[in-house]
């Protein structure tokens, strides 16, 4: 586990953002992630030359901010923010329900504001191993199963060098520039099989954006480990049609292997599952008025790190699974608004709750040319490129 943390720790200063010698890291953490807190606060001096705060959390609440690393008083404010993020246990699902927005966090079901101000400070969120996490996805509650996990999604123990954040500005800034040369609305999503044909409308003056954020002095950076996600606001009126996913995913503490949805005027009218899945479906359909609109898609390119990792239990993670569909409410960052008031009349959901539905990579996006003609922006697990 020592050697997992070390290039873990590696891999988090060098693939998120570019330190420089003018960075403070301001690092808050629970008391059993104080060891790798410290580890990275080292390895960050080894890079900046500076010392580090290290803020302790109790109970959602700082308890305790001390200077590590630094032979002297540190007199200037952070730089970048780190959150160690652990789990914490789910509450109890109760059918029918409805649950409250502490509740709905702890399930890993509470959307993000609608708004959000620009960054002015870098900050990054980062994932850590726990039996907790553990026991939600093996059998055996050990910490090590996710430093495996992780270990291999990362390509931590590869020969491979650490891509950087340059690198993956490179491809992020390409991948956009091909999804939103396409300046049509109207998108169409399917499949061979049929078992998914849903059209929808984009939100107006929205764009593929990705996680790849930038402060407002223009810093670059990740506010998670992996950018490879694009994603875009859906009219929460627009969706009609029908999908269906045997993909997994998690709804109330409990892996749903396979759903189907029917779509109308933008929310679901009608789904299809197990008798035990469909308890939970019902249950997240009734908690507030648009918990059942369609939100947001996001776009993910395949790649073979994922081929064998079928289910993270971690958002962020579990949204890189070629098109994911998203109920609720969208990411802040797909908003182009500046209210959460001109942001509903233009058609963003804004529920409280939000829930992500994989569909893979065997589907199609396609958007309505002016000319009425049909234009592929992904298809087969790759995003086309826009002549």
């Amino acid at each position: 586990m020592d050697y997992f943390y070390e290039l873990y720790a590696s891999y988090i200063l060098k693939r998120t953002i570019k330190l420089t010698e003018d960075d403070i890291l301001s690092i808050n953490t629970e008391e059993r992630y104080v060891p790798f807190a410290r580890l990275l606060a080292q390895k960050a001096k080894e890079i900046t030359g500076n010392g580090s705060y290290l803020v302790i959390i109790e109970n959602k609440k700082a308890k305790e901010a001390v200077e590590i690393f630094s032979d002297y008083l540190i007199e200037k404010s952070p730089t970048l923010f780190i959150y160690l993020q652990g789990r914490d246990e789910e509450p109890m699902f109760e059918n029918e329900k409805i649950y409250s927005a502490r509740e709905a966090q702890l399930f890993g079901h509470l959307a993000s504001p609608t708004i959000l101000p620009e960054a002015s400070v870098s900050f990054l969120t980062i994932p850590m191993p726990s039996p907790h996490w553990a026991k939600r996805i093996f059998e055996e509650a050990e910490e090590k199963s996710i430093a495996t996990l992780i270990s291999d999604f990362l390509g931590l123990n590869s020969e491979k060098e650490i891509p950087s954040l340059r690198e993956a500005i490179e491809i992020d800034e390409y991948d956009k520039l091909n999804l939103n040369g396409h300046k049509s609305r109207k998108a169409k999503l399917y499949s061979d099989d049929g078992m998914i044909d849903l059209s929808f409308s984009f939100v107006e003056n929205s764009r593929f954006n990705s996680l790849i954020f930038e402060t407002k002095n223009k810093r670059r950076f990740m506010p998670h480990l992996f950018p490879s996600s694009y994603f875009r606001a859906i009219d929460k009126n627009s969706a009609n049609g029908h999908i269906y996913t045997s993909m997994p995913f998690i709804l109330f503490d409990k892996v749903i292997n396979s759903a189907g949805f029917e779509f109308e005027r933008g929310k679901i009218t009608s789904f299809s599952s197990s008798e035990e899945d469909a308890e939970r479906i019902r249950t997240y359909l009734l908690q507030d008025e648009e918990a059942a609109n369609l939100a947001e898609i996001s776009v993910t390119e395949t790649f073979s790190e994922l081929e064998e990792i079928p289910l993270f239990n971690y958002s962020e993670w579990d949204k890189l699974r070629g098109i994911v569909l998203t109920l609720g409410s969208p990411r802040s960052e797909a908003v182009p608004f500046k209210s959460e008031d001109e942001a509903s009349s233009k058609g963003v959901a804004t529920s409280l709750f939000t829930l992500s539905i994989p569909l893979g990579t065997a589907v199609t996006l396609s958007v309505e040319s002016e000319d009425g003609d049909e234009e592929v922006i992904y298809s087969d697990g790759f995003i086309e490129d826009y002549q």
